[in-house]
Order: structure tokens, then sequence, then C-alpha cells
């Protein structure tokens, strides 16, 4: 990363707060949706999409009071943790037979004007993050095995949150939380991965 992209990145996290910030409170409270945040996460990243803007990051955070599962969608390609995929496996193809999470997703993948809120009116319609939560743990379990998470920092706009439990490949989270990511930097290279 260059000192300039560490210091814009920097500059947000001033407006942002922490995921364990953000989360102090639950489960009494949640936090209101939408809303931005930033966390260290175990992220995979996977291509195969129709649409080639559209990446999925998905990840897991361990916060002193909860466990965190990220489902992130987005054009961002800063990070490769694991070789992307030709295809999604069968499991996320069943999630995406539901129209109104494709919908959402092309909210999600697409930058304009109205992205923010079609996005979170998309996410709104009932069983849609069900739908998402299901393509991202499909290919958050496909990926394990094969490929070992990057440590990375992520700021994110959440548009919505599913409740747990919820199974994320092999971890158990609290809660999931759905949006397109901010910024994407490592914490760990490659070569801290192979010590």
């Amino acid at each position: 990363m260059s000192g300039n992209h560490d210091a814009a990145i920097d500059a947000v996290k001033q407006q942002l707060p922490s995921a364990a910030q953000a989360f102090a409170e639950w489960p009494a409270a949640m936090p209101t949706g939408p809303f931005a945040l930033y966390g260290d996460v175990a992220l995979y990243q996977s291509g195969g999409f129709e649409d080639p803007r559209l990446m999925l990051y998905t990840g897991v955070s361990r916060l002193p009071t909860l466990t965190v599962g990220w489902c992130l969608f987005g054009a961002s390609r800063n990070v490769q943790p694991g070789k992307d995929k030709e295809t999604l496996p069968s499991g996320a193809r069943d999630a995406l037979s539901n129209t109104a999470a494709v919908r959402a997703l092309q909210f999600l993948a697409v930058d304009h004007p109205e992205t923010d809120e079609a996005a979170v009116e998309a996410l709104a319609v009932p069983g849609v993050t069900g739908s998402l939560v299901t393509l991202a743990s499909a290919v958050h379990q496909d990926h394990e095995g094969r490929a070992v998470p990057l440590g990375c920092e992520v700021g994110t706009e959440v548009y919505a949150h599913h409740r747990g439990p919820v199974r994320v490949g092999t971890v158990t989270a609290d809660v999931v939380l759905i949006g397109s990511p901010i910024w994407i930097a490592r914490t760990e290279t490659k070569e801290d991965q192979d010590q």
C-alpha cells in the first residue's frame, strides 16, 4: 500500500466507528442501518458472478462480545485471498434462485446515485438477506480447506444485517453484515502466512 492510500484510509477511519465500538451494546442494542464501520477480518474474495464488477468478500471477525460474519459485495479488487472461482459452488447458485436477492446484488454491484437507497429497499424484501447470507456461507465454505483467508482491515457501508446464529464456513456468527466495501487493506502478507 502506498503512503497516500494509508493516509486516505486513516482519514476515513477518523469518521467511522470500529466494529467493536458499533457492537459494544450487543445484544441489547443493534446499530441502525445503513451505517459504516471498520474492522479486522479474515477475508476471502470470490468472483464467478455474471456481472464482472461484482465481487464477494466473506469473512469473520471475533469481537469481545460476539462473532461477526461479513458478506460484502462490490468491485474492489485490491485483495486476493485465494484464487477467484471460475463458477460459484452449487449452494451459492441455489441461493441466487431468489430473484429479489439477485436484484439486491445488482444494486450493490453498480455505482449510481440511487445505489444506497435502492440497495436498502431491495435488502428489506423478506427473505433477501437470508438468501445472500446463504450465498456467502456456501462460497466461504467452498474456500475453506483450499486457501487460507487473508488478514485484512475492511471499511464498509452496511446496508443490512442478518441475526444469527449463522454458519459462515466452520464458524458460527452472531450477526452477518451485508454491504459494500469502502476499502480493503491487507494487514497480513502472503509471506506472513507462509511462516
